[in-house]
């Protein structure tokens, strides 16, 4: 749960409240949005946060370092612990494959597992030194905070330049994205597979609008935002 700071608007994180989802994650509710809202889910999700009360002002959340670490560093901080008398959600689990399609030879498809794994497959034919990429995560095996979380947002710089010559995504720099060149990485990069790494983590940030934990692999191929979240949105109905 979101809550302004100054009006205290509650923001619910669930897929009723789905606004934009062409680069980032956005939710609105009472006339109040917030922007890029999946890396912060995403730690939550990992961490096996289900209720908790985030206080916000401004329209989008920190980029931070472009990756969901800071936040996640910040969630154990502070400590995770249960509220008095708080019943466990039950993991939203499937019985048959749910399969969605995207544009541009996007999918998603969700399957019966005994706990949540996630697959995410890119493929860049037209930039030699990118090709194709694959991340997976187990959550009963892997680590999150070491393979997934330190991925960071990534663009190509000529895309950067121009959103910043409309006066758009002024906060992307060196310094919180991995910056794609033409012929080769601008700023290098954390994991050989960073950006299925990222697409990974934002998946997993995606799916938490779902509103409860997900028991099931899902296996992404070139998924983006609206892809993500439009799978969240059926399984939030089942």
């Amino acid at each position: 749960m979101f809550v302004d700071s100054e009006s205290g608007q509650e923001i619910p994180a669930l897929t009723e409240n789905l606004g934009d989802t062409s680069r980032q994650t956005q939710i609105h509710a009472g006339g109040r949005t917030l922007s890029t809202v999946e890396h912060l889910l995403s730690s939550l999700a990992a961490l096996g946060v289900d209720d908790a009360r985030i206080e916000v002002s401004g329209p989008e959340l920190p980029i931070a370092d472009g990756s969901a670490a800071p936040f996640l560093a910040l969630i154990q901080a502070a400590g995770i612990g249960e509220h008095p008398g708080a019943i466990a959600l039950e993991p939203l689990a499937l019985r048959e494959p749910l399969l969605l399609m995207g544009a541009s030879g996007s999918s998603v498809l969700a399957l019966p597992a005994p706990h949540f794994q996630a697959t995410v497959a890119l493929s860049y034919p037209n930039h030699p030194y990118l090709g194709s990429q694959i991340a997976t995560f187990d959550a009963v095996s892997d680590d999150y905070a070491t393979q997934i979380a330190p991925a960071r947002t990534y663009g190509f710089l000529s895309e950067i330049e121009q959103l910043h010559a409309r006066g758009l995504g002024l906060g992307a720099s060196y310094d919180n994205a991995l910056v794609l060149g033409e012929e080769a990485y601008v700023t290098p990069p954390r994991f050989e597979n960073e950006l299925a790494r990222h697409k990974l983590l934002d998946l997993i940030g995606d799916l938490a609008l779902a509103g409860r934990p997900l028991q099931m692999h899902v296996i992404a191929v070139k998924p983006g935002h609206q892809l993500n979240t439009s799978l969240a949105t059926l399984l939030r109905k089942m």
